[in-house]
């Protein structure tokens, strides 16, 4: 499962968020919503947001090891 993970540069909630995502062993892109205007629009006051692109799902940070864990095994149940 391939997820990506929508930051701003400078963004200390981004960076507790892929540190959650590390400890937890989820791989996420980081990906850095200023550098595109759509995700920019979409995204402004959001990040951090854990996306699964396979399934058009998003969570939206505060979200702790739980929150990723059933997550990932609702989008792991959807396959």
């Amino acid at each position: 499962m391939s997820y990506l993970l929508y930051v701003r540069l400078g963004c200390h909630l981004c960076a507790d968020a892929a540190a959650l995502l590390a400890t937890a062993d989820v791989p996420a892109q980081r990906v850095n919503i200023d550098r595109d205007p759509a995700l920019r629009t979409q995204y402004d006051t959001l990040v951090p947001v854990l996306y699964d692109p396979a399934r058009d799902r998003e969570l939206i940070y505060p979200f702790d090891a739980t929150d990723i864990a059933r997550f990932c095994t609702a989008s792991a149940e959807l396959d």
